[in-house]
């Protein structure tokens, strides 16, 4: 049974990084991404020893079900970091910036999951306590795969993660419509130029609203 279901995790591990591939582009993002399926893998099992359940054929599917649902924390943070950087941040910037504005939606897609796995977990009728073990691991995997993943990626990010992500175009339509990276660096660009143009010394002869300041001349006497 394990063996089985080694493979099958193995292959769906294999699955999961080609499906990430074909959504970048690229094949360094979802290697990054890819470090949130271990941190996964330790929350089940620290889940499985804290609750006293021992490993059995449900609480194995749950690691496989971990496996598609814990890189949604990782895609959301690298594609914003590309977006930003694509847009003229530097990486540094870039990684500051996804984590302050990309940590309420991660925070929101876990918790809807991990919420979810609640009836299974503190449930006391007979379904509830043959698919406790799959809640258990699910639930403390994302809990433990969130948190570190706004540690851990953003890392990895930042060590292998050199150059410049290249914009590929795919010929849609979709991509004029403005996303909120495009919006977050027009906000950048926006409060730059008020500022510089707060700063801007005022033109010689114009008053403070650009008037031209009527000076008296001394009429000359005949």
């Amino acid at each position: 049974m394990l063996l089985q279901m080694g493979r099958l995790m193995a292959l769906a591990f294999l699955f999961v990084y080609l499906v990430m591939v074909a959504q970048f582009q690229s094949l360094l993002s979802p290697f990054i991404i890819l470090f949130t399926i271990p941190l996964a893998f330790t929350g089940g099992m620290l889940g499985l020893i804290f609750a006293g359940q021992q490993l059995s054929m449900l609480s194995l599917m749950g690691f496989l079900i971990l496996m598609g649902t814990v890189v949604n924390n990782g895609i959301v943070f690298v594609d914003y970091a590309n977006q930003l950087r694509i847009g003229g941040l530097e990486r540094r910037d870039a990684l500051v910036a996804t984590g302050k504005t990309r940590m309420r939606p991660i925070l929101m897609t876990a918790l809807t999951t991990i919420l979810a796995m609640g009836q299974l977990i503190f449930g006391k009728d007979m379904g509830a306590q043959l698919g406790s073990g799959m809640a258990i691991v699910i639930a403390s995997g994302l809990i433990y795969a969130t948190l570190m993943t706004l540690y851990i990626v953003p890392v990895m990010y930042d060590i292998f993660f050199k150059k410049k992500p290249l914009h590929v175009e795919i010929g849609s339509e979709i991509d004029e419509v403005p996303d909120d990276a495009a919006e977050y660096l027009s906000s950048l660009s926006d409060g730059s130029g008020n500022g510089e143009n707060a700063d801007a010394p005022e033109a010689e002869g114009t008053d403070g609203y650009g008037a031209e300041e009527k000076t008296d001349v001394p009429m000359q006497e005949e």
